[in-house]
């Protein structure tokens, strides 16, 4: 395993990939309308208390530590079995002291491997340095960084200790367009983080060749943008018009995945957690590519920034922006796993008519009367003009289909102008023929 050393340069050629040093980067802004609260979730773990290694943010995640403590259910026995100094993994304070200290070696270093992890913990915290137990320090690792990304969900028990395996969520509600398989050898361990997490498929989207680097309205493409209006594309029509169902995911990678022949939608259900890597610049910024060119296109720091802003604007846009669909969210969030917490900011996000807390605190820009996917969401453009352009093409198929399709406002208009219309004459006629009867009858 080869040294870890903190340089500005990487080489990328074949096995000569180095570690070089970040700069230090942390947002001290405040988010006072959500700050965190004391937890009984505290008392889930030793210190240092694993939600530590999101400082210094100040968004509350009191939902983090429960839902962590459910992952540690299914951790295998090999990796259980791992001895940090004189204990096994899960005795006195180990778990969490190699937990804060992966955090803190992802947070200072670039181009990383989890190899170099496993160096980094052996020198630190007195982890065995037997090659037996290596295959199992590899699990672990890998599976810290998936709880600390929340890109995917480490599995155990589902394959040997030669690969590396993350969770198949439902199958049929996915659109294959993320995940491309869920296993990868564990030889991968010594390559940098971007490239492992490339092997699964699609996970850190970034922006298509075909968007440019600064999206603007003046540029020659923008006839081409597609208009993205709250009024148009939202929670409420997909249920209503497209009969979508809204699969609520603790996976990052799946946000805004849309199956085409399930329509079913994924959407995050912890908005916090992207605010957190924002503001603690935390460890989903080691899954950046150091690659300045390359034939497949990764994510970079700044992409996965502009990703995560883009995660928190799109509840704005499916939710909150419009009436209906904030109505509409208390009766759709269905999350996995019933036993976990609710995240303070997400009824926020999708109930609010405006979100009072400052955009920069919230790394949220200002709500607009209309977004342009090319511009606002340079990353996931793909995903929402998917279901932007499969709700555009949709006709309502019923009567009561056609009572909540708003989007054409001549035809809505013009529907009810003739019901009414039709209902007088209807009614008019009627009472004519009761008079007409009425008359009959006396005479």
């Amino acid at each position: 395993m080869a040294a870890v050393r903190s340089r500005r340069k990487l080489s990328t050629t074949p096995g000569s990939f180095r570690v070089r040093k970040k700069r230090s980067f942390f947002s001290t802004t405040a988010l006072t309308a959500v700050a965190p609260q004391p937890t009984k979730a505290n008392e889930l773990f030793k210190e240092p208390q694993p939600v530590s290694v999101f400082l210094p943010t100040t968004i509350d995640l009191g939902w983090y530590q429960p839902w962590l403590h459910g992952q540690l259910t299914n951790i295998s026995h090999a990796v259980l079995q791992l001895q940090v100094g004189k204990e096994t993994l899960l005795e006195g304070n180990a778990f969490e002291k190699v937990f804060a200290a992966v955090a803190q070696f992802a947070r200072d270093n670039e181009g990383i491997s989890i190899d170099d992890l496993i160096e980094d913990l052996r020198r630190t915290q007195g982890m065995e340095e037997s090659h037996e137990c290596l295959k199992a320090q590899r699990l672990l690792v890998f599976a810290i960084l998936g709880w600390q990304s929340m890109l995917y969900r480490p599995t155990f028990n589902t394959c040997s200790l030669e690969e590396l395996a993350v969770l198949e969520y439902d199958s049929q509600s996915n659109s294959g367009l993320v995940f491309d398989k869920t296993k990868v050898s564990v030889d991968l361990a010594d390559r940098p983080l971007f490239a492992i997490l490339k092997g699964f498929g699609n996970l850190l989207p970034s922006p298509p060749p075909n968007i440019t680097q600064v999206a603007s309205e003046n540029s020659k493409s923008a006839a081409t943008w597609l208009p993205l209006d709250p009024s148009e594309t939202n929670a409420h029509l997909l249920m209503a018009l497209l009969h979508v169902r809204i699969r609520w995911v603790d996976c990052l990678a799946l946000h805004l995945d849309y199956n085409k022949s399930s329509r079913t939608l994924s959407l995050f259900s912890y908005p916090s957690f992207c605010v957190a890597m924002l503001q603690s610049k935390g460890t989903i910024f080691s899954f950046a590519s150091t690659e300045k060119r390359s034939f497949d296109p990764r994510a970079s720091e700044e992409d996965i920034s502009q990703f995560m802003r883009e995660v928190l604007l799109s509840f704005r846009l499916l939710f909150g922006q419009h009436g209906p669909s904030r109505k509409l969210f208390p009766h759709t969030y269905r999350p996995a796993d019933p036993s976990q917490n609710l995240d303070q900011l997400l009824p926020i996000l999708c109930m609010k008519k405006s979100v009072q807390q400052p955009s920069v605190s919230l790394s949220l820009p200002a709500d607009q009367p209309v977004y342009f996917a090319a511009q606002h969401f340079p990353v996931l453009s793909e995903r929402i003009e998917l279901v932007a352009k499969e709700l555009k093409n949709s006709r309502p198929a019923s009567m009561r289909e056609l009572l909540h399709d708003r989007r054409d406002k001549l035809q809505y208009w013009t529907f009810w102008l003739i019901s009414i219309i039709g209902g007088i004459s209807v009614l008019l006629s009627l009472i004519q023929v009761i008079l007409q009867a009425i008359q009959l009858a006396r005479g």
